[in-house]
């Protein structure tokens, strides 16, 4: 295969709109393609593509650090998605035949690389698993169709169109929880504030400090990464069982061990608005996003109508009312820093982000929010604001007040 063939067929890859949303992915395909045209095919291991492509120390650990692993697998599948495009199918063809990390290269098609017969390896051992895979995706494809124009099975719900890209997407799901910026108080002060709330005769919870306690910076102790919001807990308990069902590896962890390293690595899933700073840096440049206005108020805000303040929520320096309106935002964005999607979940109160949890794992809150969606929706960024009505600590069913596909 000339060089010039498979280089050119690599800058039609790489600029494809299939490649331009991953620069991990065009990173490692690149390496690869280039290690084999320059002879160095035998160096096309993990470990050397982790440090010469992706610049990791020598002595780093792949079992902790699956960067090759994992890119490999959406390589494999975005070249899948490229060839399957019109117009591509009759292209020189670069595969990454699974389990290997040594890029193979196939003719365009016969009528377009005419050699004698006898030089056709028809049944040559690099062509054989290729023709065998391409052979079942369409047989796959045509049982599929048969059985969906007999009835037997339906399209997928938009509920599984919503989830299809960050639960197809290799390698386990980062589950990112809020945790809230709480202080403790130093022993001697903690004493003397709950004997003074022990003198408090109306029976209700206290919320702040009794005036006559002096409190100075001294005596706070800054507890921020013990204490998840009960909401956000909630949440993130419901997405375990739910990824457990379809059979989905996750991890776990809070927002300030977070790195954007983690998010690099796989699909995301963010709980918390103010709990957690990876949701509010997501929302900073969306339309819709969470924000602390001087009045005290938390607001949901609208950046193409910045006048409204109807999303807004109880004082945070106040005592929660006992029932009042709470919202989130619910978004599912596909992330050029990191190369993969990222879905969160963030509501003004851990109540709002658990109303959100129980609205996006409703398939039947889901289908109705999404039926009127603009055409090829689940290939775009989405927002979605929701409601909900909290009386005393619980949260009523949450109801969709608006859309933005983009």
């Amino acid at each position: 295969m000339p060089p010039e063939d498979v280089q050119r067929q690599l800058r039609r890859i790489l600029s494809s709109d299939v490649f331009k949303g991953s620069r991990r992915c065009v990173v490692f395909l690149e390496y690869v393609v280039n290690q084999r045209l320059a002879g160095a095919a035998d160096n096309l291991r993990e470990k050397v593509i982790g440090v010469e492509a992706f610049g990791r120390s020598a002595g780093y650990d792949s079992n902790d650090d699956p960067v090759v692993r994992v890119t490999a697998g959406e390589v494999r599948k975005r070249l899948a998605q490229y060839y399957l495009e019109p117009g591509h199918a009759s292209e020189l063809r670069i595969e990454l035949v699974a389990g290997s990390y040594v890029p193979e290269f196939q003719p365009s098609s016969p009528a377009q690389t005419p050699v004698p017969v006898p030089d056709v390896p028809l049944a040559g051992p690099s062509t054989r698993p290729s023709r065998r895979w391409w052979w079942g995706l369409a047989l796959f494809g045509t049982l599929t169709l048969l059985a969906w124009r007999a009835g037997w099975i339906g399209p997928p719900s938009p509920f599984e169109r919503f989830w299809a890209p960050t639960l197809t997407t290799p390698g386990p799901i980062l589950l990112s929880v809020g945790q809230s910026r709480v202080y403790s108080l130093r022993k001697e002060l903690a004493l003397r504030v709950e004997a003074a709330l022990d003198q408090d005769q109306t029976g209700q919870p206290a919320r702040t400090i009794p005036d006559s306690q002096t409190v100075t910076a001294q005596d706070l102790i800054p507890a921020w990464e013990r204490y998840v919001p009960i909401g956000d807990a909630v949440s993130i308990s419901n997405m375990a069982i739910f990824l457990d069902h379809r059979r989905r590896e996750y991890r776990i962890r809070g927002s300030s061990a977070t790195r954007l390293t983690d998010l690099r690595e796989g699909a995301t899933i963010l709980f918390g608005a103010f709990s957690n700073d990876w949701t509010l840096r997501m929302n900073k440049n969306l339309r819709f996003y969470q924000d602390l206005l001087p009045d005290g108020h938390r607001y949901l805000l609208d950046r193409e109508h910045p006048e409204r303040r109807e999303w807004k929520g109880t004082p945070v320096d106040r005592p929660s009312a006992s029932e009042y309106a709470d919202y989130a935002i619910l978004n599912r964005i596909f992330d050029r820093t990191s190369g993969h999607p990222v879905i969160s979940i963030g509501g003004i109160t851990h109540l709002a982000t658990q109303a959100g949890g129980e609205f996006v794992l409703s398939p039947t809150l889901m289908n109705e929010a999404l039926a009127k969606a603009p055409a090829g929706w689940e290939a775009k960024n989405l927002q979605m604001v929701i409601a909900t009505k909290v009386i005393g600590s619980s949260a009523s069913p949450p109801q969709i007040l608006a859309l933005h596909v983009w």
